[in-house]
């Protein structure tokens, strides 16, 4: 008998001594596929792991991206500046495209209601250095990644200065600003940013017939998701786990629904 239990362990059907797979939800989709599927080959395995691998590199660039493309700009502004052996003409072409890199806005008529992240990061290591100088920035680019650098260091000032807000679009195109605030302008800068902006999706079970159960962590994720494209990401999954696969969400109006790979259903 189990301490504190009514049964002995001999009496329960197979299905409750197995263990629950995954034993908690687990976000490592390549990690748990490669592991788990059913039916993968052991060279299949090895893609996946090696696929898995490979996106760390992507990891930490993805987290600075705003400081690093920002720190080249500036460099890049900086040496031009400091270059006295270029001619005229190659100077002029050079700060053209320095300018088309950094510019704030899109081009044209169009409206940018997504921050440039050359821009932003430029202006901001401009700040940083013309205040404490090329040391402190050096500090802040060893210690910081793009969320810390956001929130210690874009101020109300020079947000105010970049003209940034965040805003609702109307489906009839019209735009809303609704907030100014720095902190919640930081939090909207950001939001792409979190999960590497990719949608929380966790593997939650998998039934005794092998069914893959997936969950759309939609309340800490703050979105639905994009059903069709959706739809083809479940029959990428059903053809590499080769049972049915489903996944619980909500679409856009924010109503629960259950979506299965087409050849499960």
């Amino acid at each position: 008998m189990l301490p504190g239990a009514d049964t002995a362990v001999a009496e329960l059907e197979p299905a409750q001594v197995a263990a629950k797979i995954p034993p908690g939800p687990e976000q490592d989709l390549l990690w748990f596929i490669a592991h788990y599927a059913p039916e993968l080959e052991g060279w299949e395995r090895d893609i996946f792991l090696a696929v898995r691998e490979e996106s760390f590199y992507f990891q930490p660039v993805f987290a600075c991206q705003i400081m690093n493309e920002g720190w080249a700009c500036y460099w890049h502004a900086r040496l031009l500046c400091e270059a006295d052996f270029l001619s005229q003409q190659d100077y002029v072409d050079a700060i053209k495209t320095h300018s088309d890199v950094v510019r704030p806005h899109a081009s044209g008529s169009q409206v940018s209601l997504a921050p440039n992240p050359y821009h932003l990061g430029f202006c901001m290591w401009e700040k940083i250095i013309e205040e404490h100088g090329i040391e402190y920035a050096f500090e802040v680019r060893k210690h910081d990644d793009d969320f810390s650098f956001i929130r210690n260091h874009l101020t109300a000032e020079l947000a105010g200065e970049l003209g940034l807000f965040r805003y609702i679009a109307g489906k009839d195109g019209t735009v809303r600003v609704v907030e100014t605030e720095i902190e919640e302008l930081h939090e909207a800068i950001l939001a792409s940013k979190y999960n590497f902006g990719a949608p929380i999706v966790t593997a939650d079970r998998v039934d005794v017939d092998g069914k893959l159960h997936l969950v759309h962590d939609y309340k800490n994720d703050g979105r639905g998701l994009d059903l069709r494209r959706t739809e083809k990401v479940l029959d990428y999954v059903q053809s590499v786990w080769r049972r049915p696969v489903e996944l619980d969400t909500i679409d856009a109006s924010g109503a629960s629904r259950t979506l299965m790979a087409a050849s499960s259903s």
